[in-house]
Parts: structure tokens; sequence; C-alpha cells
């Protein structure tokens, strides 16, 4: 079994691409199958070295390996189809001496002009180059006249592809749109020729793409039949749809997987969710690795219905693997998204960081979450949040702060913020939220955030100090 996953390098690794990688992946292992990675870079304009390597960069990330591959090599390569031109060649001299495909000499606007003639006179169009004595074309391609070359659909012939999801799907070769171009008039063949020309020589055994993919399948039969080519088995998966059942777009959120690495997601939680876009384990859980995933999924058991991307299930999903890390890993993990959120973490003992984010990974579903919070440990004096800043000129929250300050005096040792929440009760007789969150407001410069208890101690007795001061000066005091 040999499957593949073949992106084109024309920009960053799509989530809907990525999550047919992610399948072509945990199948590949579920079966000891071999994964190809092909780059299909014949858009010339719009392909480039850079997404190339960004696509492949962002596959390791997500944990994905390939056997062979444009940086792997292997017995079937090149693996880049700009580099396959010179085989695409010789095939397409096969399909021009067979008949099989014929020179067109119409430019494009002449091409349109008779497409619109015939669907005014409903009737079928035809190429009027399809006719053209083959002597002829050659004659006219020698004197230097442009052309494209157009595969020639045999009429009313049924074509029938198997697909593990969908079952056998039939279409009608009168139904594809007449004859399609396989080589543009600049010389550069298209997708829907080349790619079933990689399949075959590839050795291709399963196809696992998209659905949005099925209605090029019949084009890419035709032509392997034409070449005496096999056929591989193909898998279309459902498609992925935004929350408004539309194709998803950038429109719906975040697109790209670059975006979600650098948001703060972990590439186990993007597999198991985009693995989970179209299968379900028989069990009803959802949250799994993906030697889990291997262990469970079928080819033959992935979803027929079109898939809803949520957002909010993805981010949720990420934070119970990120909970479910082991604590020595944490350190490397959310150092950078620290740094990124303005703070230099070199001249800090590692241990205190290490405190730091054991106590706040229970507030972050994404990594990026920890810049909201970093700043109660790491500022000498946080920045007071709209909510807390209310709360603080309230007149019991004064008292709170007026309290707080007396009882800071004589306070020392590792459970000073204990015996400070006692003092400030029995001075002011708050108790509950009326005692919690001026104190909470007071110490932290926001409303939520993680356990005020462990926190105080992080904080530290001089920083409390510090803050219950400039709480005196910024809400108690008369301006």
């Amino acid at each position: 079994m040999r499957v593949r996953f073949a992106p084109s390098p024309t920009g960053y690794l799509h989530i809907g691409n990525a999550r047919t990688a992610v399948v072509n992946y945990l199948i590949a292992r579920k079966y000891d199958a071999t994964l190809v990675l092909r780059i299909e870079d014949t858009d010339l304009e719009r392909s480039s070295k850079e997404s190339e390597e960004s696509i492949m960069e962002n596959l390791r990330w997500l944990g994905i390996s390939w056997d062979e591959g444009p940086d792997k090599g292997g017995d079937f390569g090149p693996y880049r189809q700009s580099e396959r031109l010179g085989i695409y060649r010789e095939y397409t001299d096969r399909l021009l001496a067979s008949g099989s495909a014929y020179r067109c000499f119409c430019g494009k606007e002449e091409t349109e002009a008779l497409k619109k003639e015939a669907e005014g006179s409903r009737r079928a169009f035809r190429d009027p180059c399809r006719d053209l004595p083959a002597a002829e074309a050659e004659r006219m391609a020698q004197a230097g006249k442009t052309f494209a070359v157009r595969f020639r659909v045999p009429e009313n012939e049924i074509v029938r592809v198997k697909d593990h999801i969908k079952g056998t799907v039939e279409f009608n070769s009168d139904n594809i749109g007449g004859d399609f171009i396989i080589v543009r008039s600049d010389g550069m063949p298209v997708y829907n020729y080349i790619v079933i020309i990689d399949d075959a020589l590839m050795q291709i055994s399963h196809v696992i793409r998209g659905e949005d993919h099925l209605p090029n399948t019949p084009k890419q039969v035709l032509v392997a039949r034409a070449l005496g080519l096999p056929v591989p088995e193909y898998t279309h998966l459902a498609l992925v749809l935004g929350p408004d059942r539309s194709k998803l777009s950038k429109r719906h959120g975040i697109t790209s997987v670059v975006n979600y690495r650098d948001s703060g997601y972990l590439p186990e939680a993007l597999v198991n969710y985009l693995a989970m876009l179209g299968w379900a384990a028989e069990s009803g859980e959802e949250i799994f690795t993906a030697d889990q995933i291997v262990s469970q999924i079928e080819l033959t058991g992935l979803a027929r219905s079109a898939a809803v991307f949520d957002f909010q299930k993805l981010k949720w999903m990420n934070g119970v693997h990120l909970h479910n890390y082991a604590p020595e890993r944490l350190h490397d993990l959310f150092v950078p998204f620290i740094r990124g959120a303005g703070y230099d973490t070199d001249g800090i003992e590692r241990k205190r960081i290490e405190e730091i984010i054991l106590l706040l990974r229970a507030n972050c579903e994404l990594l990026a979450d920890i810049g909201q919070f970093a700043g109660i440990f790491l500022d000498e004096v946080p920045r007071y949040s709209d909510e807390a800043s209310a709360i603080l000129r309230e007149e019991n929250s004064r008292k709170i702060i007026l309290a707080a300050a007396e009882a800071m005096g004589p306070l020392e040792g590792d459970d000073f913020g204990e015996r400070l929440i006692a003092a400030v009760k029995k001075a002011t007789g708050a108790g509950g939220k009326s005692l919690f969150y001026p104190v909470r407001a007071m110490l932290t410069g926001m409303l939520q955030g993680p356990d005020l208890k462990a926190s105080i101690p992080l904080i530290g007795i001089e920083a409390c100090r510090k803050r219950i001061q400039y709480c005196i000066k910024a809400f108690c005091e008369k301006t």
C-alpha cells in the first residue's frame, strides 16, 4: 500500500489540506504503508520555494513524517512536478500519436465565444480543432502557431469510480464538459492530466483526498485508460465547512497551520481534532493521541457527510491536551509565549518560572493565554483591568485596601497570604465575594485568574506590599 500527500506550494499549509495530510499519515501508519510527499508546483507564477519549505516545516511540527519526497529521495522521483516535465512530454506525444489528444489552435476568447454560441443553441460544445487532420495540425505547429493540447473525451462513455467512502460513483463522459486542456499554450501541463501519470509512475495504490477533487476523477481515469496506466483506489474525504456550512475560508477564522502554531495550539491537539473531522471512535471518546487513533481508525470507517469546523471545540481540545502534559515539559512550551508577551525570562530563576507555569496552566487553553496572566507574577505592579479598577473604587474595597496595608506591616513567612486575608476579614467583617474580589483585584490587577491562595506566595511579600501601597494612592487617596 502506497499513499501520497501532494500539496501545491502556493502559500501556507491550509487547515483543510492539513486534514488530508493527517488522514494519509494515520492510514499509512495503520496499514504499514509508504507515505509519499509530492510537491505539485506546476503553477510557476504562484509556487515558491519558501512555501514548499513552510509546508514541510508545518507537517513536521504536526508530527507527520513521510518515507519518500523531495527532501528524502526515493525510487520513484523526482518528487517535484516541475522536475518531471520531460516525463509528461513523452506521455503527451503518445496521446497525440494515438489520437487521444489533439492540438487546439483556438485562442481563449474564440473558444469562449464558441461555447456561448453552443449554449445559446442548446447543443454541446465541440472544439473546431477536434476534427483538424493530424498532418495539418503538425504543419501549423511547425509554422510556430500557438496551441494548447486537449484530451479527446470519448462520447457517451460511463466512467465508474470506486470510492471507499461513497461506494461506486458513475459519470457519463458527455457531462464532463467537453474536451479538456491537458497542456496549456505555454507548454505547462495541467493538474488533471499529470496527477494520474504521477500516481501511476509512483505506484500510488490509494489516493486519499478531499471530496472537492471527486469531479476531477473521471477526467483522470479517462487519461489513465488512454495511456494504459493503472488507476488507484480512491477515498474522497467529506468537506470541512465553516460554522455557516459554507466552505471553510479565512472569513471564518484561522485557516493556516502556521497561525495555529503561533497562537499556541499543540500539534497533538490539532492532529486529534483534524482526525475527528470525518471519523469518530465507537466509544464516543474524543481525546486521543496519534497512536490511539491509529489503533482504531479504518479506511472504510470515515464519514460520508461534511464536517463543520468548530473553533471553540478545537480550543477546548487543546486545553485538555495541554493539561495532560507532564509538568517537566511545560517550561519549554510556555517560555516562548511568556517572552512574546514582553517578559525577559533569562534573568528569572528557572524554578520560579516553572512554578508560575504550573499554576497558570489551569487557566490556559492555548499556550499564548499565559501572556494574559504572566504579569501577575512578573510585573512589580500589575496592569489593573477596568473591571478590577471599578471594584477597587468602591467604599468596601477602600476599607479592605487600608486594612491590608495595616495587616502587612508585621507579616512575614511563607504563609503570609493566609494570615493577610484572615486579618483583613477580621478588621472589615467582609466575607465571600465582598472580600475575595477586592483582595484579588488589589494583588493581581484582575478579577479572574489562577487560585488566589496559591498565587499570593508566588507574587511574594514585597511585591504584595508595593501593590497595596499603589492601590492606596490610586484608589483611596482623594484627588
